[in-house]
């Protein structure tokens, strides 16, 4: 009788716990979500990824330009289609200037506010 109520038990923990799991890491990556907007037809903002890559969704058709700030190599994406996202490995840490047009979206990444 034990070892059915803990079968029953974990049943039930197991998917709650993956539930729980996935709202926390929305959550996270939802504060980890930068958007750059304004009147300029460029933007360009300093951010540094969270993890080892960075997704990136713009509201134009545009190419996207990393460049590190330290040592000034840089990353493209070479276009990107309006509400279409692309992913873009960058080290982990390092501070990027991200340049491109219209409303970018970056995730998960850190902001250098000044």
């Amino acid at each position: 009788m034990d070892n059915k109520r803990l079968k029953r038990a974990l049943g039930g923990a197991i998917p709650l716990a993956i539930l729980i799991t996935g709202i926390s890491y929305n959550s996270y990556v939802k504060i980890h979500t930068f958007t750059l907007s304004g009147s300029e037809r460029v933007k360009s903002e300093e951010i540094q990824p969270v993890s080892g890559s960075v997704k990136i969704t713009s509201t134009a058709d545009t190419d996207v330009v990393f460049t590190d700030i330290e040592s000034g190599e840089t990353y493209v994406i070479g276009y990107i289609t309006s509400g279409v996202g692309e992913t873009i490995k960058l080290e982990r840490g390092k501070w990027y200037r991200v340049e491109g047009i219209g409303e970018l979206t970056v995730r998960p990444v850190n902001v250098r506010i000044e």
